[in-house]
């Protein structure tokens, strides 16, 4: 990142905070649909067969729901966007793949340090992300102006159909960059396949049936994987 892309980050970044207090009253509702993500994503364990990491994990989901919120917080939202094919995020900032892989390692570490609480916050911070890559504006820059519509549709109607939830089918991968890139192509192969259909409603819903569902089976993937390896640190 060059200087001019620094300085064009740090200055939005000022601008944003200015206009935190308002920007604070939207987070806290969208992060609802992170928190239900989050609960889901337990049931697919369990659902899948894995109890242990269920049992486990559950007991720490106020911990993992906290990081979820906070990785929205103070505008670190502009770090949560990245195009695999050209390797960043926007202008100026940090991307997706470098903050999920930082807030992961973090929470790792913090769990070898016996820290299990600040542990489970950390791991809700890289759940956040993980689900933020299902949507394609965080992925094709270039949608993002029809980004919050779609996000006020979501967060009105993603507790009111079955559909939306996918009870079973967690997607295990073995780093984050898989996640990461697994659900950036899922985002746009759903976006492509829906943006034709004119009814507004009836395109949102075909395509939060297929995001949010794949944000819940990556997210147990994610679960997973901390506990497989955690399980393996001596506290």
């Amino acid at each position: 990142m060059g200087k001019f892309e620094k300085s064009y980050g740090f200055v939005m970044k000022s601008f944003l905070r200015a206009v935190n207090p308002i920007k604070r009253k939207i987070i806290k509702t969208e992060c609802k649909v992170h928190k239900f993500i989050n609960y889901e994503a337990l049931d697919i364990l369990k659902n899948d067969g894995y109890k242990r990491a269920y049992d486990f994990l559950k007991e720490y989901i106020k911990d993992i729901n906290s990081g979820a919120v906070w990785a929205d917080q103070d505008f670190k939202s502009s770090d949560h966007f990245y195009n695999p094919e050209k390797g960043r995020g926007l202008y100026g900032a940090s991307n997706a793949l470098k903050e999920a892989t930082y807030y992961y390692s973090k929470s790792i570490n913090l769990y070898r340090e016996g820290k299990i609480n600040a542990s489970m916050f950390y791991l809700g911070c890289a759940c956040h992300i993980i689900q933020d890559m299902t949507v394609p504006q965080h992925v094709n820059i270039k949608l993002l102006d029809s980004h919050r519509k779609y996000e006020l549709w979501v967060i009105k109607t993603y507790f009111l159909h079955d559909a939306f939830k996918a009870g079973e089918g967690g997607i295990y991968l073995d780093s984050i960059k898989d996640f990461i890139e697994q659900n950036a192509k899922k985002a746009i192969e759903a976006y492509l396949k829906y943006k034709e259909v004119k009814d507004k409603d009836e395109r949102y819903f075909k395509l939060t049936k297929e995001i949010l569902t794949q944000a819940q089976r990556t997210t147990a993937g994610l679960m997973l994987k901390y506990f497989n390896d955690v399980i393996k640190i001596e506290i």
